[in-house]
């Protein structure tokens, strides 16, 4: 470590503040993979290790499971598959129009998105689909 920095801040990555709009999108990504034997390929724009992270703390909140395996200390190959509770979040905030409005009405209320947990923001989605549907 470098002083009071993590590996990770070290290297570039706030490993101490979640980012839903990654979560979101690692999410589409591992959806679109043909197995769960299909690499996870991470886009080069995305930081490996921020990317890693994310996987991490979305497979202790039970939406992934993941293998990862390292190579000089750097995730090297990424596999990575959905659980039915990782299906079913991906699908509460699927739609772009559910997901802005539910980015704005966090942001309305002074909150960031990286501040509402998962289980908010599942019950959130599913607030807004019931008023998109007429059953809210």
């Amino acid at each position: 470590m470098q002083g009071n920095k993590s590996f990770c801040q070290s290297k570039g990555v706030n490993a101490m503040k979640r980012d839903m709009e990654l979560v979101r999108q690692l999410l589409f990504m591992i959806e679109k993979l043909e197995s769960n034997h299909t690499e996870l390929k991470i886009p080069s724009e995305i930081d490996r290790e921020e990317a890693v992270y994310h996987l991490r703390i979305m497979e202790q909140a039970g939406f992934t499971v993941n293998k990862i395996q390292y190579a000089d200390n750097q995730p090297l190959w990424i596999y990575s598959s959905l659980t039915w509770d990782g299906h079913d979040f991906l699908d509460s905030i699927k739609n772009d129009t559910v997901w802005t409005k539910i980015k704005e009405g966090i942001k309305n209320k002074g909150l960031e998105l990286g501040q509402v947990s998962f289980s908010v923001l599942k019950e959130y989605a599913k607030l807004e689909i019931k008023k998109k549907l007429g059953l809210e």
